[in-house]
């Protein structure tokens, strides 16, 4: 007798499969981790470089070739050296004196280079020419003549030289005449306070502190006039600042 004669035609209850639980993953071995490949060091690899490149030019520059010396004066005609001191005192931000010209030009004396100079500059007033060769600050400098300052002015509109107020320029006047002078002195004849107005100078670079007065009690500064105040002014130096008889004085 098999199940199937014994079934009665009820239903039958449901098969329920039973799942056999599948077996965990075997772990996955870990890797061991790659070595890194060997880096080498930058000293060893610059070191090669240089072996096969040879040195480079930042490490070992080549020397600077010497200049040879220019010619002697003796050597050079007249209207050469005229050149050359002209090629000075064109690229000269400064007057120059005649020490340091004739220290640029070998074999020049300072004594020659100063009747050379003078005449240099007659010459450019007789030609008319439109720059001026003067003497200022104890120097000599090329400038454009004031004859053309109207023109020179619309090439480059610079600001013009701060004005001076009338009590700035006494100031300057007594420093000037009475170098090297105490304050007490120029408010004395002066009549007011001359601080503010000293400091003013100063900044301008036109005024300048030249010593102490030790013979005076509290040892007073003492000013004087600087290099900058002869350019302003166009003086070669204090001792061609007006005479009293060209005041009518």
């Amino acid at each position: 007798m098999t199940p199937d004669d014994l079934d009665d035609g009820g239903p039958r209850p449901a098969t329920v499969d039973v799942l056999t639980p599948e077996p965990a993953p075997e772990p996955i071995p870990e890797l061991a981790p790659e070595s890194a490949p060997e880096e080498t060091p930058v000293q060893t690899l610059e070191s090669a470089l240089v072996e096969d490149l040879g040195p480079s030019p930042a490490s070992s520059p080549a020397p600077v070739e010497d200049l040879p010396p220019p010619p002697d004066a003796d050597d050079l005609p007249t209207d050469q050296l005229r050149g050359v001191i002209e090629a000075l005192l064109i690229v000269a931000t400064r007057p120059m004196t005649v020490e340091r010209l004739a220290g640029c030009v070998p074999g020049t004396d300072p004594a020659y280079l100063e009747g050379f100079l003078s005449g240099l500059a007659d010459r450019w007033t007789w030609e008319k020419r439109g720059f001026d060769l003067r003497r200022e600050a104890k120097g000599w400098q090329i400038m454009t003549r004031p004859l053309f300052h109207p023109w020179v002015r619309q090439l480059e509109k610079r600001e013009l030289p701060t004005k001076l107020s009338k009590g700035a320029l006494e100031t300057l006047a007594v420093v000037a005449y009475k170098q090297p002078v105490a304050r007490g002195i120029i408010e004395d004849i002066r009549g007011v306070q001359a601080g503010p107005v000293l400091r003013q100078l100063m900044d301008l670079k036109l005024v300048a502190v030249v010593g102490r007065d030790d013979a005076a009690l509290g040892r007073p500064l003492l000013y004087g006039t600087t290099d900058q105040f002869l350019v302003r002014f166009g003086l070669g130096s204090v001792a061609d600042l007006p005479k009293r008889h060209e005041f009518g004085a």
